[in-house]
């Protein structure tokens, strides 16, 4: 059984779970399938008309905080997949916010109304949100006496990845989702490649989640404890690989790179890099000269 505190940082980051789902047909296969076992949508539906939505769903310049973490459209509907490290005040409404972003971007006209696809925001959790010790919440608009639905096709999914934590790896007693997500939870390579050992898919997906690590690990290293105390300039909502992100956009913008380069390399908005010109945030020193060097040999500083 895994230790409780024992979290997998890279793979519940969201930087890398973008690039996990969005850089590749096997990260592609591995969200469809996940969608799939959650909703109980055919996964042969789901590959329809496949379209990944760019990540700023904002509908009008005056809303902030408007980029998902990964989200993607067809004719069942439109999901967005949401990596939540640990709770944080907002988060609730942030998930509301991004619902309502996506059923209004569906409207233009008055005939748009009897069209609305389906929004699923799917909340992959390091914590049990509602408390209750399940696995999958399910939540919509009811009628509080009767439970009526109101029908609306809204769908918030709450996944609790803390209910594999404790309770392990059975192999004999998992559901084809438990078996999937349990790669979010456990931090040892060699004994996921034992589990998923005759699996195509998953055995595709621990080797493409592989280099991503190994990627990070060369353009994002950083002394943990020391960062993550750090890391409290950001009000304790974010964890070390992602502000070793902004450290490194940061370094970026001094050796003066072009703001579309930053924006590839790192997954930020621009938004987010132009924020970053003016901060303060080289007070935390978090990358190492050696690999200041390895950066500038690849051309990325």
């Amino acid at each position: 059984m895994i230790n409780e505190n024992e979290k997998n940082e890279y793979l519940l980051n969201d930087k890398v779970v973008k690039k996990l789902f969005t850089s590749s047909k096997v990260g592609n296969e591995l969200m469809l399938t996940i969608t799939s076992l959650i909703t109980g949508i055919s996964l042969e539906n789901l590959k329809r008309d496949f379209e990944l939505i760019h990540p700023d769903i904002g509908v009008n310049k005056n809303i902030i905080n408007s980029e998902a973490d990964v989200a993607f459209e067809n004719q069942e509907g439109i999901f967005s997949f949401e990596f939540n490290y640990t709770p944080y005040r907002g988060l609730t409404e942030k998930s509301m916010s991004y619902v309502c972003q996506f059923y209004l971007r569906q409207i233009n006209h008055k005939e748009d109304y009897k069209k609305l696809k389906k929004v699923y925001s799917i909340n992959v959790n390091n914590f049990d949100y509602f408390k209750l010790n399940r696995f999958v919440y399910i939540s919509e608009m009811r009628e509080r006496k009767s439970g009526l639905s109101r029908n609306v096709g809204i769908y918030y999914i709450d996944i609790n990845l803390d209910y594999l934590r404790k309770i392990g790896y059975d192999k004999d007693n998992k559901s084809c989702l438990e078996k999937i997500l349990y790669m979010f939870v456990c931090n040892d390579l060699d004994e996921l490649k034992e589990i998923y050992k005759g699996d195509e898919l998953m055995s595709k997906v621990v080797k493409e989640a592989e280099l991503i690590v190994k990627d990070l690990d060369l353009l994002m290293y950083y002394d943990k404890e020391k960062l993550d105390k750090e890391c409290s300039y950001y009000n304790g909502e974010m964890n070390g690989v992602e502000c070793s992100i902004k450290i490194l956009a940061k370094k970026m913008l001094e050796e003066k790179a072009d703001i579309s380069f930053i924006q590839k390399v790192t997954g930020l908005s621009e938004e987010e890099i132009k924020e970053l010109e003016e901060s303060d945030i080289t007070k935390i020193t978090a990358l190492s000269d050696e690999v200041v060097t390895k950066l500038k040999e690849k051309n990325i500083l």
